[in-house]
């Protein structure tokens, strides 16, 4: 009788080590097949500006100063949110910095500024809860180079407050990739070497 409740007890630890062991496995860190892929074409796909919202707002809006206080101002910052097209972000008034990044290049792409003088940049910054990732905006306008960041992460930033690559070397560890809707890019030191620090597109 003591033996067969002593083989009892074994086979249920055995039992309840193999279950727990299980579910502990279920929660370890995500491996590489578990990362969220974006293709290019999605990235570039948010990008719209033949939206008739993105158009209608441009036209009201006026100047790149007016869209850039727009979207730092009126666009709350959700960081949980994925990125989404530059009229679902306007339709829902929030966005992630990605989100708010790509309604302001939609919104100067919708002004007229060309696509080889604006996109959105992707990057990593020193966070107090350890790396994040970031997006913002590099445009060019009136011949000067300015990098903006409307998400107000890192701070509430002035229209031309960074220019050139003022932004990125004082923010940025890691630059990753640039896009508009008609380029996508990823950024290496080789592309850097071409200009002023900004990706070849």
């Amino acid at each position: 009788m003591q033996r067969r409740f002593i083989l009892l007890i074994a086979v249920a630890l055995a039992f309840c080590c193999g279950f727990f062991a299980a579910e502990r496995k279920k929660t370890s860190e995500a491996s590489f097949h578990d990362m969220i892929v974006y293709h290019p074409t999605s990235l570039t796909g948010l990008i719209t500006p033949k939206d008739k919202r993105i158009r209608s707002l441009a036209a009201q809006l006026k100047t790149p100063e007016n869209a850039y206080a727009y979207v730092r101002d009126r666009i709350v910052n959700d960081a949980s949110l994925p990125a989404a097209s530059a009229g679902e972000i306007l339709a829902e008034g929030k966005a992630s910095c990605i989100g708010k990044a790509v309604l302001l290049c939609t919104l100067y792409r919708a002004m007229g500024v060309p696509a080889k003088e604006v996109r959105v940049v992707t990057g990593e910054v020193d966070y107090p809860d350890g790396i994040v990732d970031h997006a913002w905006v590099e445009t060019e306008l009136g011949g000067v180079c300015i990098q903006q960041d409307a998400s107000n992460l890192l701070g509430l930033f002035m229209f031309d407050q960074f220019k050139d690559v003022l932004y990125t070397r004082t923010f940025i560890r890691k630059e990753g990739y640039a896009f508009n809707d008609k380029h996508f890019a990823v950024i290496s030191r080789l592309n850097q070497l071409k200009g002023s620090g900004h990706p070849a597109m």
